[in-house]
């Protein structure tokens, strides 16, 4: 079955702007980000969704909804708690609407513990360069009271496999609004990147990644990989 899935990293925040460690602090985009969300929406204005998600974080709500807010394929969204968040509505999209689901924690950014809030260049100094990079880039290297991007994948890979792969199964146009680490753990096991090389993987704020997929029972081929810039 051809299916698309495009993801999204939410456009630069307040404490992206400000070199902080962000994790699930709270905080929202900044004036840039909200123009990246912008552009983005533009970029993908004609593509017709059929269901969408997002963490519980502000910053990817607000990026989802600008973007859908570009959107001109007469097709309107409808924000509903995703499931196991808030009481689920009763209410299901009609033939001109789609479902795009918000608060999933499991789409949430890696949690920086007690390095959240904390500048990044103060860290670096004050604990040196090995242990920076350790939590910073290490695959299983959790900062204290956090989490490692070992433990992020673990918490994203089900949430796939049990609430968007059957989307794409069905030949379904999804589009995913999450964080820097979230994709990375979608896009380790999309495209087979190995512990030791998916941390040298940037994902930039506001830039659209388009696949465009065959999904089987038992695989998912990439047919093509477009970043819209």
């Amino acid at each position: 079955m051809h299916a698309s899935l495009v993801l999204i990293r939410h456009g630069k925040s307040v404490w992206n702007a400000q070199n902080r460690f962000t994790g699930w602090v709270d905080v929202p985009l900044a004036a840039e980000g909200w123009e990246e969300a912008a552009r983005a929406g533009r970029l993908l204005a004609d593509r017709s969704f059929d269901v969408a998600f997002s963490s519980h974080l502000q910053r990817a709500i607000t990026t989802l909804q600008v973007v859908l807010r570009e959107n001109r394929s007469g097709r309107a969204p409808i924000f509903l708690p995703a499931e196991g968040t808030l009481p689920r509505e009763s209410y299901q999209p009609g033939a001109n609407e789609f479902p795009a689901y918000l608060y999933v924690t499991a789409l949430a950014e890696r949690h920086y513990g007690d390095l959240q809030g904390l500048n990044k260049d103060e860290v670096l100094a004050q604990h040196g360069e090995a242990q920076f990079k350790a939590w910073r880039r290490g695959f299983d290297t959790p900062p204290p009271h956090g989490e490692s991007l070992k433990d992020t994948c673990e918490r994203v890979r089900p949430y796939f496999q049990d609430h968007i792969r059957p989307h794409l199964a069905a030949g379904r146009q999804v589009l995913i609004a999450a964080h820097g680490n979230s994709l990375r753990g979608l896009t380790k096991d999309l495209e087979g990147i190995s512990d030791a090389d998916i941390m040298g993987l940037e994902i930039p704020t506001g830039v659209p990644i388009v696949y465009d997929l065959d999904v089987t029972p038992e695989s998912i081929q990439i047919v093509s990989k477009s970043i819209l810039e």
